[in-house]
């Protein structure tokens, strides 16, 4: 039975939450995004899996550390070791937008590394394995410029007529890849794989670190006749749109912020009977987030004592932790911090995120204002919040949006 490994958003490099520990040389977030990788390749070692397909976000951005990329490496070789091939597909961290220069591992490309591709631009992948033949048409994150700069039509359209001119190309690309492929071998399994936002996805904190406007891509498009699976990267959360063919995000390996503090984290394994995939989610054992809330009543003469209290209910060993702790300004002068910190040092937490005090009246202000997918507003989104704020005319909103979320793509990082 020939199987795939499908994991995505490795994001190696986010250090968010964590310190450097002298013990490893290493900071202990780069240790555990690594430590999860780890378990996703001892998955498809131990499944004797035809391939692995990294569908997206290899590292938190084009230009990894000389650590970072060491790290990976070592991990890629492995693979090699072992005598499987790889499939790297380039993520919207992997690249900067407006710009067809190197990307995270444009190196393996250049090396041109045993068994290892990476798909930067659209492109079909055939493979012949010791369990039959398999094809993949892989679909990377859509840099909006390319297209434009090889498309007059689409230069000279708005932003709102871009979008279905551009689901158009991408839907007839993926189309005529797998006719293709269907008249070499009508019986090889056929994956589609995509690093992007599709139609019906429950979106968290990447939508936080995306800049510009994305293209939503409908699942239709993903899956015309012949299709067998579509593996997905980009939304960190696990999830499946369609079960006929399988449409599947595996999920992030590893948290990345509090919004993503109740997702499990994994990867998943692909089974192909025929033209028949069956898949299998394989949980990575994640570092916990949790986080503390506390109301402490405004007669309370020990708050400290409180929160202590509800800290000892939760377990809380190896976990990165936020206690916030509504109260009110008199209550605030009774309260201490070095008291709570050395209850969390106590209950061997791995790392103390934040201790925040608000009052009743911020804590609401809070939840009307507050988007409970993550800490911060993406940046089109801040802007929308901006924007709204401001005395514009509804002309005038749309022409300064625009404008903004033009600005917003052209930066560097991604």
């Amino acid at each position: 039975m020939l199987r795939v490994l499908h994991l995505a958003d490795l994001h190696i490099g986010v250090e968010n939450y964590g310190h450097y520990d002298v013990a490893t040389g290493m900071h202990t977030r780069l240790a555990d995004f690594l430590a999860r990788f780890d378990e996703a390749i001892t998955v498809g070692i131990a499944a004797n899996v035809d391939l692995v397909l990294i569908a997206g976000d290899m590292f938190k951005n084009r230009d990894p550390q000389p650590r970072h990329q060491r790290e990976f490496a070592i991990r890629i070789k492995r693979i090699v070791d072992a005598g499987i091939p790889i499939l790297m597909l380039i993520g919207n961290h992997d690249v900067a937008p407006g710009r067809d220069t190197a990307n995270s591992v444009a190196v393996y490309e250049g090396l041109d590394y045993p068994g290892v591709r990476v798909a930067r631009k659209a492109d079909i992948f055939r493979y012949t394995t010791p369990n039959g033949p398999l094809a993949v048409v892989a679909v990377p994150w859509i840099l909006r410029e390319m297209l434009l700069s090889n498309n007059d039509a689409l230069r000279t359209a708005t932003l709102h007529e871009q979008e279905p001119m551009i689901l158009a190309i991408i839907e007839r690309y993926i189309r005529d890849s797998v006719d293709t492929l269907m008249t070499e071998d009508p019986n090889r399994p056929i994956i589609v794989t995509y690093h992007g936002t599709v139609s019906g996805a429950t979106t968290g904190i990447e939508r936080m670190l995306t800049l510009g406007r994305e293209i939503v891509m409908p699942p239709a498009a993903l899956t015309p006749a012949g299709v067998d699976y579509v593996a997905l990267g980009h939304v960190h959360k696990h999830q499946i749109l369609r079960a006929q063919p399988p449409i599947i995000y595996p999920g992030s390996i590893e948290r990345i912020d509090f919004g993503e503090m109740e997702e499990f984290k994994g990867c998943v394994l692909v089974s192909f009977d025929g033209k028949s995939a069956a898949w299998e989610f394989k949980p990575l054992q994640a570092r916990p987030f949790v986080r503390i809330d506390v109301d402490i009543p405004g007669e309370d003469e020990f708050p400290t004592e409180r929160v202590i209290q509800v800290i000892e209910r939760h377990t809380l060993h190896a976990a990165v932790v936020a206690v916030v702790v509504t109260i009110t300004d008199a209550g605030q002068a009774l309260f201490s911090y070095p008291l709570v910190r050395a209850a969390l040092v106590s209950a061997g937490v791995a790392h103390i995120a934040r201790i925040v005090l608000e009052t009743p009246e911020q804590k609401q202000q809070r939840i009307i204002t507050n988007d409970e997918a993550g800490d911060i507003p993406d940046p089109v989104t801040a802007l929308q919040q901006y924007l709204a704020k401001q005395n514009h005319s509804a002309t005038e909103l749309t022409a300064l949006m625009e404008l903004g979320t033009d600005i917003i793509a052209a930066r560097d990082e991604a």
